[in-house]
């Protein structure tokens, strides 16, 4: 999806994520990343696992705060999947689940 097709601005963040689903053969996995982007409506992250465009994932954010954590729970609905290298995948997904709490503008020009 073009930056121009997005419903709300990404902001660049790196964010401890755990995904939870099944790879293109229908093999459960659990994988703990770190975002490349994130917005209200959803985020990108690499894998390692081969994931489908159309899949649904369980999403965990997990923010680190001074003296603790807080996770945010939801479902993504994978969008784009594009194989950067061997067992490197970048993923897309728009949250079909709650949206995440953002504190910027989310108003692009």
């Amino acid at each position: 999806m073009g930056e121009e097709q997005r419903r709300q601005h990404r902001i660049g963040v790196a964010l401890e994520v755990i995904i939870t689903g099944a790879n293109r053969h229908g093999i459960a996995f659990e994988e703990t990343t770190h975002s490349n982007d994130v917005s209200r409506g959803g985020c990108s992250f690499y894998t390692a696992h081969e994931i489908s465009v159309g899949a649904e994932l369980d999403i965990e954010i997990i923010r680190h705060l001074t003296g603790s954590q807080s996770s945010f729970l939801t479902r993504g609905l994978v969008l784009r999947a594009v194989e950067e290298a061997p067992d490197r995948m970048l993923i897309a997904v728009r949250f079909i689940g709650p949206q995440f709490p953002t504190y910027s503008s989310e108003t692009t020009s």
